[in-house]
């Protein structure tokens, strides 16, 4: 039991400066509001996103989320493209 506990009190020593700098990282992380989930959604589908934004994007949000904000935008998008191609040609 004691080689265990030894084995264990070395592993502690060795992760624990780095431990502060996981506990500090995962204090700021938040969820994106609703503004800027539409935000990040917007700037990648026309694709000026940030490296920045959308590393943030993958620690931060949830992946369905994004995933159903970008299908309802993409349905948008199509609709206003057939809208204004048949107010366009005059069906």
């Amino acid at each position: 039991m004691e080689g265990l506990f030894g084995l264990i009190i070395i592993a502690l020593k060795a992760i624990k400066p780095y431990y502060f700098l996981l506990v500090i990282k995962e204090i700021n992380v938040s969820k994106p509001t609703i503004i800027q989930t539409i935000k990040s959604i917007l700037a990648a589908f026309v694709g000026v996103q940030s490296d920045k934004n959308r590393k943030l994007d993958f620690e931060q949000g949830s992946l369905t989320t994004y995933i159903i904000a970008g299908l309802i935008f993409t349905v948008v998008f199509v609709s206003a493209l057939i809208f204004v191609v048949f107010r366009v040609v005059g069906d």
